[in-house]
């Protein structure tokens, strides 16, 4: 592990919005979906600044188990959100590849984006330790999309077209907000730039085999194994025990 910026992922912290439903909201059965809006903060207390929004997430966690004891039918509430890439590959998969039905809760990363001037300094890992801390047991699955944005009609059109990045210039003021497009924000522009797909395809297959997760068939979707986050975690610990001068 390269600890070169240790203290940058010092001061990263996750916040996450979670919204739970009763009843259905959009398709039938979709009760069983819980989805999470994220946000990476670069929280800069001692620069007495504002939290920096380095980046963004969203996550969907099905609750299989509740859905199996309810008779959903899980094919086809993915069948009714197709359009969706995430739910089109793993309608795919389930065929042939994964018994999902074997899982408590299947957890899906939909999707990931970093500010320019945050990435290439360890914060996906980061991202997948906390997803890990949050969500990870024996009895479920993590699954993630691992496409390129601009490879994936509906979120590219979000982050061009529909997003918006809330700017808090002056600490704890939350009412002076400036609003940026996030197509500005995170200069999605650029990845239309990076013309070659195969180069930019191996770039994130490799980035998530990193973070231990290996391709399901030949799908975009990678499941995620623990082993490689844990032996981080422990590094980690270690480093900062030595740093206390605990060991």
């Amino acid at each position: 592990m390269d600890i070169k910026d240790w203290n940058f992922w010092y001061n990263i912290t996750f916040k996450a919005t979670k919204y739970v439903k009763n009843f259905d909201l959009v398709t039938l059965n979709d009760n069983i979906i819980t989805e999470y809006d994220g946000e990476l903060l670069d929280i800069r207390i001692d620069e007495n600044k504002p939290p920096f929004i380095a980046g963004e997430f969203g996550v969907s966690e099905w609750n299989i188990k509740l859905a199996i004891k309810l008779g959903i039918d899980i094919i086809q509430l993915l069948k009714d959100n197709e359009g969706q890439d995430i739910y089109d590959e793993l309608r795919g998969v389930i065929k042939t590849d994964i018994d999902i039905y074997k899982y408590n809760k299947v957890i899906l990363i939909q999707n990931f984006i970093l500010h320019p001037n945050y990435k290439k300094r360890g914060l996906t890992e980061e991202f997948i330790e906390f997803v890990y801390r949050g969500f990870y047991d024996d009895n479920n699955i993590i699954i993630a999309l691992v496409k390129p944005l601009q490879d994936n009609p509906i979120d590219i059109d979000f982050f061009l077209n529909q997003k918006q990045v809330e700017l808090r210039r002056v600490p704890k003021n939350y009412h002076d907000v400036q609003l940026v497009s996030a197509r500005a924000y995170y200069s999605v522009d650029e990845l239309f730039k990076k013309s070659d797909v195969e180069m930019n395809e191996y770039k994130l297959f490799a980035l998530a085999n990193k973070c231990g997760f290996n391709r399901i068939n030949d799908s975009y979707l990678f499941m995620f194994t623990p082993d490689k986050i844990l032996q981080r975690i422990y590094e980690k610990k270690e480093i900062e025990q030595k740093n206390n001068g605990l060991i």
